[in-house]
């Protein structure tokens, strides 16, 4: 199946508006997006101009009719012109809807209205409405209940597939491996930080500890923190010691809330903080290779508990944000992406070109998204065509039914391969 697509634009008010085609029919849209997405200090990222020509969505089309059971292979009528296409009007009307139900799941997925995808999508499918797209639809189905952490549902729908299609259904993964699987040694790996830094962090301040292998780099952004306690702020600085102690780089992404959020804690004299604030914020210090700033509060913390001051140590070496060294000779090195990817940070786009720079091939691991905005994903097409036009091999690995699909409409498919999950 083929389709056409036209330009997608970042509108008044926060509203995405995108007019596209995925299986050969115009479809407009306008819906919010996430705040975060056009919040203040957010670089405005052009949304990609579709590519010429048609777009080739052979993994979103109709399955053959041997694969949908009850399907036989049509013979062609020796029909009138006139009679034909009267009588295929219904079969197309009904292709256009079912078409109309994966494209809105994608759009409301994008979206962060994932509970809305799913309703959309679970009543097409168990009302068998999705006719030829139906086994791209169960698979978007399986990456919804994967996603809401639906596992019962998943187990279901996973016996009924195995019947339907004859074939085996796609595989439960635990959600925190399925966000954060642990990466080869030759990888470098973007790790996020969540709206709150608190003692429910414990799993993730867990893997964070599993990244610690010599020459490796960890990406932390931390442009989602909204709040921390003690707590959470002695499981992330553990996690950094271990890190360092490990020869583990770090790299911080948007890190100026977080800092300030530190800052603001960290007075001379207010011991109700907890030391452990305090001494995130001095490892926070030494990655930035910010001396002066470690010396200030250092001489805050030690008035504020009558003890010494601690030491400065720095991390020059391996402070700011370089390039990621290669990978050892013989082992196909790749960059692999964690989370939710919203916002359209230009600290990824920094990431992705910095990693094309340092490596032969640009292998972009997604295994771990679990989700991809409009506009990160227009982002993404900005700085692949860049990068392809200048010579780059690019291949995008892990994809999910809805990313892929994502992906397809913004044409990124068309500057790099694109390996689905399953």
């Amino acid at each position: 199946m083929r389709a056409s697509a036209r330009a997608a634009s970042l509108g008044k008010n926060g509203s995405f508006s995108v007019a596209f085609s995925i299986f050969g029919k115009s479809i407009g849209f306008s819906r919010k997006t996430e705040s975060k997405a056009v919040a203040k200090g957010t670089p405005a990222v052009a949304p990609p101009a579709a590519p010429k020509g048609d777009l080739d969505f052979s993994l979103l089309g109709p399955s053959p009719a041997s694969k949908v059971p009850g399907a036989s292979a049509a013979r062609a009528p020796e029909l009138k012109p006139a009679t034909a296409s009267a009588a295929a009007a219904p079969e197309t009307a009904a292709s256009e809807k079912a078409a109309s139900v994966l494209e809105d799941t994608v759009i409301l997925f994008a979206n962060g209205q994932v509970e809305q995808a799913l309703a959309t999508l679970s009543r097409a499918v168990h009302n068998e409405e999705l006719g030829g797209f139906a086994l791209q639809g169960w698979l978007m189905l399986f990456d919804l209940y994967q996603h809401l952490g639906m596992a019962a549902e998943f187990e279901v729908h996973a016996m009924k597939f195995a019947v339907r299609f004859e074939r085996s259904p796609p595989a439960w993964v635990e959600s925190r491996e399925h966000r954060h699987g642990a990466p080869a040694p030759t990888e470098t790996a973007i790790f996020a930080l969540g709206k709150e830094l608190s003692a429910g962090d414990a799993a993730e301040m867990e893997y964070l500890r599993r990244l610690a292998r010599t020459g490796r780099t960890v990406w932390l952004e931390c442009g989602e923190v909204e709040s921390l306690d003690a707590t959470g702020c002695a499981l992330l600085r553990d996690a950094l010691i271990f890190l360092r102690s490990r020869n583990t780089q770090v790299l911080l992404s948007r890190e100026t809330r977080l800092v300030e959020l530190l800052e603001g804690v960290c007075q001379p004299k207010k011991t109700d903080t907890g030391r452990a604030v305090w001494e995130l914020l001095f490892e926070i210090y030494r990655i930035l290779d910010l001396k002066y700033k470690f010396e200030e509060a250092a001489v805050s913390y030690a008035v504020t508990y009558e003890v010494s001051p601690p030491s400065w140590e720095s991390r020059a070496a391996d402070a700011g944000r370089t390039a990621p060294a290669s990978a050892s000779e013989g082992a196909e090195p790749a960059l692999v992406l964690a989370g939710e990817l919203t916002g359209a940070s230009d600290d990824l786009a920094r990431l992705l070109r910095d990693w094309a720079a340092a490596n032969e091939v640009l292998v972009l691991d997604i295994s771990r998204v679990r989700r991809v905005d409009f506009v990160t994903a227009g982002l993404i097409f900005q700085v692949l065509s860049r990068l392809s036009k200048d010579g780059t091999t690019i291949r995008i690995r892990g994809a999910s039914e809805l990313i892929h699909a994502l992906f397809r409409i913004m044409g990124i498919d068309k500057v790099a391969r694109i390996i689905p999950l399953r």
